[in-house]
């Protein structure tokens, strides 16, 4: 039988693990893989495949998918299932428009409520971020990986757990597509993004609340406007059928 996935068991074997934390494990392996663009957007998730790709019973996997469809990742598409989510551009604009309001709130408190732990945290990552080297092979995928736990742990010194949340799943709804777009100008976008993360730490670690709740905003704002372009550009270019 023809699969779109290939074999792909939970490093753990699934047997071994406690019932509970199955569906946490297969949820977490099925979002990265959403975030990273290996699902791509429209792509049916079949369970019987996923559940044979990780070694699992349709329980977890069923509770797996329930939370991500609530997260926004995946659809449920009548009589076919479950697909990764595809947005149009109205969609990422509204998407981006609630993130600078909640990004700009959180920049903010975490200003003022960050601690010298939270500093020290933030400034590891980004000088881990900073030393990557761009000619190394995964150098995109680990940028990736340590903005996200730049911009985490940043809002999480806020110590308001629901407006963290809510940034994570706007954050993790448009991942898909900037990295898709980020691929054609790695190297201007990770030197501009760079910069900027430099900015806001600055005005984090000096407790400059207004400071940071501006460059924040301004931070997801460039970000829209790159992504945005970029997709127009290629559909212009896309030949209508």
């Amino acid at each position: 039988m023809n699969t779109i996935f290939k074999n792909e068991a939970l490093d753990v074997a699934a047997a071994d693990e406690p019932a509970q934390l199955l569906p946490e494990m297969v949820y977490h392996r099925l979002r990265l893989q959403i975030l990273n663009g290996e699902l791509k957007r429209g792509q049916l998730l079949r369970q019987e495949e996923l559940a044979q790709r990780y070694n699992v019973s349709r329980v977890p996997l069923r509770e797996a998918l329930s939370r991500l469809e609530a997260d926004g990742l995946i659809v449920l598409r009548p009589r076919r299932g479950y697909a990764v989510n595809t947005l149009d551009q109205k969609d990422i604009v509204e998407i981006f428009e609630l993130r600078a309001v909640v990004e700009e709130h959180a920049g903010h408190l975490a200003a003022l409520a960050r601690t010298p732990a939270d500093v020290t945290r933030v400034g590891d990552i980004l000088a881990r971020m900073e030393a990557l080297d761009r000619n190394k092979k995964g150098h995109f995928a680990e940028w990736f990986r340590c903005n996200r736990d730049f911009h985490t742990e940043m809002l999480a010194a806020s110590k308001r757990a629901r407006v963290v949340r809510l940034a994570g799943t706007l954050r993790d709804a448009v991942e898909p597509y900037i990295r898709a777009e980020s691929e054609h100008r790695r190297g201007d976008n990770v030197r501009d993004a760079d910069a900027e993360h430099r900015e806001m730490f600055e005005a984090f670690s000096a407790g400059d609340a207004r400071g940071l709740a501006e460059l924040s905003r301004r931070h997801v704002e460039r970000a829209a406007g790159l992504l945005l372009r970029g997709m127009r550009k290629h559909a212009a270019k896309t030949p209508r059928g």
